[in-house]
């Protein structure tokens, strides 16, 4: 679908300005005749592509809480797809027309959510399997809303925990830039004439500055590159986004495996507590994690949970599963409290995360600010001790 920028004429003469999706410009002038408007301009919006529409975290967690919400007032679901068309964003929206066009053509509520597209449309649609299977729709997609809430809510503040860092190694680069291409530069014609008695400190620091002048431009050609590349092309996108992914999840405090078991097991619980059984419970959970080779090791457990294999002993064999977790599943089951568990264990790993990336960052950001000023020291003394030595020089 692409989004549209239109003008059209209202029955009170007034005009209304919007956006709105559509699969081409007739569709959706159609539609704006049919709401009893008379279309005056429909145009592109800039940088589209065609697709399917993508849902982040936070639209998915509202439109999973608002469409169970208006189920339980009792409204059909096909009505209540209808309201959200009238009350959401143009994206929301469209998504919204799209998915409730498949319901009146006879598809199944999850069959139809895949007219939306990401990690969080693929929860949704999990949801709307168990909740198809359970009977209780309406409290798997609350409930699955929830906890897309608090998954969205976690990445945001891990988010806002790295800004800071990000900013002052930023910073960082541009100090060094100035220097290279702004500082040294001007400096150098006044030791051109010192040949070999110009300090090796500061000789250093001038071929410092060459190197950094040559290769800069080369680094930011090929980061640009690169950002092109993983943006623009899915495979590379996916297997740079594994790559990275399986880097940062080593060590035996990873934050990133943190926040990606808990909020697996946060979907398990959510599967489990709408009477989902086990084994189908674990693929719906399982679908919307975006790391290959995780999603592999989790796949290849499908037919151990088939046979009746224990959870435990099921996350035992999944590669970086956190030995906490295993322990909480273990005494729920004990317990005959899976689902309680699993909950328990998704917000120990969630709150273990941010911990850990909280301190990290502390510890980063002084460090970066230390270094970033111990470095311009350096080069202005050095740069001030050849200026020394020319004034002796020049004196002698």
């Amino acid at each position: 679908m692409k989004a549209f920028r239109y003008i059209a004429l209202g029955a009170d003469g007034r005009r209304h300005r919007g956006v709105s999706y559509a699969a081409e410009a007739a569709v959706l002038r159609d539609r704006l005749v049919e709401a009893r408007l008379h279309p005056l301009a429909i145009r592109p919006a800039l940088l589209q592509h065609q697709g399917r529409l993508r849902l982040t975290d936070a639209e998915a967690a509202r439109f999973g809480r608002d469409l169970a919400q208006l189920m339980n007032s009792g409204m059909a679901l096909a009505q209540a797809l209808a309201l959200l068309e009238t009350r959401e964003t143009a994206r929301m929206s469209a998504i919204a027309r799209e998915v409730r066009q498949r319901l009146i053509a006879g598809e199944p509520l999850s069959r139809a959510l895949e007219a939306a597209d990401g990690a969080p449309a693929r929860f949704l649609q999990a949801l709307a399997r168990g909740g198809e299977a359970s009977g209780r729709q309406s409290e798997v997609l609350a409930a699955g809303a929830r906890s897309l809430a608090a998954a969205d809510q976690l990445k945001k503040r891990l988010v806002t925990l790295c800004l800071y860092p990000a900013f002052v190694i930023l910073v960082a680069f541009g100090s060094i830039a100035i220097y290279a291409y702004a500082v040294l530069p001007s400096l150098e014609p006044a030791f051109a004439g010192m040949g070999g008695d110009i300090p090796p400190q500061t000789q250093a620091v001038l071929t410092f500055g060459a190197v950094v002048r040559f290769l800069m431009p080369i680094l930011a050609a090929a980061t640009a590159a690169l950002t092109i590349g993983v943006a623009l092309i899915a495979p590379l996108r996916r297997a740079a986004g594994d790559l990275v992914a399986r880097l940062l999840m080593r060590g035996k405090r990873s934050p990133l495996r943190d926040f990606v078991f808990a909020n697996l097991a946060s979907r398990l619980a959510v599967m489990l507590q709408a009477g989902v059984p086990l084994a189908p419970a674990w693929r719906l959970a399982r679908e919307p994690v975006t790391i290959t080779s995780l999603s592999r090791a989790l796949a290849a457990q499908d037919e151990r949970l088939m046979e009746g294999v224990r959870l435990s002993e099921v996350l035992r064999r999944v590669p970086a599963c956190p030995p906490d977790l295993i322990h909480y599943v273990l005494m729920g089951e004990h317990s005959g409290q899976v689902a309680a568990a699993l909950n328990d264990g998704s917000a120990l790993l969630g709150a273990r995360a941010q911990e850990a990336i909280e301190r990290v960052l502390s510890v980063l950001t002084p460090l970066v600010i230390i270094v970033v000023g111990a470095m311009v020291g350096l080069i202005t003394m050095m740069v001030f001790q050849g200026l020394l030595a020319v004034g002796d020089a020049v004196a002698l």
